[in-house]
């Protein structure tokens, strides 16, 4: 993987005065349809919010909108060279266990880069010409229709993953991930978390065979604009991948 980090980021970097509250930064983040915002105080990134922090700070029960995303405990920001390559920086990811490194420096952030990112570079990779089966989270989250969605988002945040497959018995409806997790806030304040999951409308997920290769996996998930992939085992769902779990597969390679 050669391609640099600065051509893959995204760019302009999304920022929020540290000053802000967490309903103020989840209000943002759904508006943007991003995961995670730069945190800016006296013109320097100090920190990286994410929907992570918002799932759980709302399982605590604490007021989101009286929360300071200063006061959330940040992400603590990898800085790297715009020439560094993906691998380096899925390995700085993996590593930090971070989501997200900045391309440039706390004063000067060029671009972000994500999990994300570099499942879209996995998907023209090489190295992703190898058996999905190496990548593949056989204990990957679930929930059951009778879920409410915090307890979704809990499941999430208690296996590290971006998302829960939402099952029906042995029948697979679905995927929820953080995004709607940090939409539904937004739009309705932690009364909407209380929402089951059989009330809510469930993404069908893209579903990917057990003989797929990696880059495979990565070429639907990237098509489909989805950040987890459920696995099927002859028909059946043995698993699933996503941003996270493959960005960690790439650093161990």
């Amino acid at each position: 993987m050669i391609e640099t980090v600065l051509a893959r980021s995204s760019k302009p970097v999304l920022t929020v005065p540290s000053t802000s509250t967490v309903r103020e930064a989840a209000e943002f983040m759904a508006s943007a349809g991003v995961r995670r915002l730069a945190v800016a105080e006296e013109g320097r990134v100090i920190g990286i919010f994410s929907a992570y922090h918002l799932v759980r700070i709302l399982a605590t029960g604490a007021d989101p909108s009286s929360l300071r995303v200063s006061e959330t405990g940040l992400e603590v920001p990898a800085f790297l060279e715009p020439t560094a390559t993906l691998l380096e920086a899925a390995k700085v990811m993996a590593s930090n266990n971070v989501t997200s490194v900045i391309v440039g420096s706390e004063t000067n952030p060029l671009g972000i880069l994500t999990t994300h990112d570099v499942v879209a570079a996995l998907a023209m990779s090489a190295l992703g010409n190898r058996p999905l089966s190496g990548a593949l989270i056989k204990s990957y989250p679930y929930v059951d229709l009778g879920a409410t969605l915090l307890e979704a988002a809990q499941a999430m945040i208690s296996k590290g993953t971006s998302g829960v497959l939402v099952l029906d018995g042995d029948l697979l409806i679905g995927v929820l991930t953080v995004r709607e997790v940090v939409a539904r806030y937004a739009k309705e304040g932690q009364e909407g978390l209380m929402t089951r999951v059989s009330e809510l409308p469930v993404p069908p997920g893209a579903y990917i065979d057990e003989g797929a290769t990696v880059s495979e996996a990565a070429r639907v998930m990237e098509e489909e604009g989805v950040d987890v992939a459920p696995v099927l085992c002859g028909g059946r769902v043995c698993g699933a991948v996503d941003d996270i779990t493959l960005t960690r597969w790439l650093a161990s390679s």
